[in-house]
């Protein structure tokens, strides 16, 4: 096999992407020695909770982003920054990232911004869930009230990430929370209805699921589930 791995091929596209066939596609990646293919290797080994070996993917491919968050991960927060502060790229995703990790350090020198928060911050707290770094959630999760100065809806997405990942005693408060900020969001009215569903309380459930309604007329997952009871 040559080296003339294309990124966007048809194949790579649909077992990565699609199928998420992890282990064909390693296979594939592993005939090249093209920075792309490293990086998506990286990124496989990262989801498969493998973070040294994705470490030195990403290393190899010279991939800032990769490394800072394989180091980040790890709890090595200083070897983090420095990757971050030595890199030549104006990523968004590392901007924020280093912002984040300021964050924890209550180094509060940067600010992140609504589009960071919105973007980033779920699937960030999923990945430390993943790797069951509840030392970084936690600190992550205080600083709540100085996210909300960015992004209102953070209190959400907190509740969003708990109840993804089995940790419900907080989500009904995050939610009520939110609520008592923005009330007219549709989408927190159905997220608190979804948790009255799994928690046996019907009555509860579709007097959440009418608010999402009545803030948003037509707002059709709500519709949906109101039907369906």
């Amino acid at each position: 096999m040559t080296n003339s791995f294309t990124f966007d091929s048809t194949i790579i596209k649909e077992l990565y992407y699609i199928k998420k066939d992890y282990s064909e596609i390693k296979d594939i990646l592993k005939s090249y020695s093209d920075s792309r293919s490293f990086i998506i290797l990286g990124k496989i080994l990262l989801q498969e909770k493998n973070l040294d070996e994705a470490y030195n993917y990403f290393s190899k491919a010279k991939y800032d982003i990769g490394c800072a968050y394989c180091k980040f991960i790890d709890g090595n927060l200083n070897e983090a920054l420095k990757i971050i502060e030595n890199s030549n790229n104006d990523f968004v995703f590392l901007n924020w990232l280093k912002q984040l990790i300021y964050i924890i350090k209550q180094d509060r020198k940067v600010h992140p911004t609504y589009f960071q928060i919105r973007n980033f911050y779920e699937q960030d707290l999923g990945i430390l869930f993943m790797y069951k770094k509840y030392d970084l959630i936690e600190k992550i999760i205080n600083n709540s009230e100085y996210l909300a100065n960015f992004n209102s809806e953070i209190y959400k997405y907190n509740a969003r990430v708990l109840y993804d990942n089995g940790y419900t005693n907080k989500v009904e408060w995050l939610l009520k929370k939110s609520l008592n900020i923005y009330y007219n969001d549709p989408e927190t009215h159905y997220l608190l209805g979804e948790y009255y569903l799994n928690s046996n309380n019907k009555k509860g459930a579709k007097e959440a699921y009418q608010k999402a309604i009545e803030v948003n007329d037509g707002y059709y997952p709500a519709e949906k589930k109101l039907k369906e009871l």
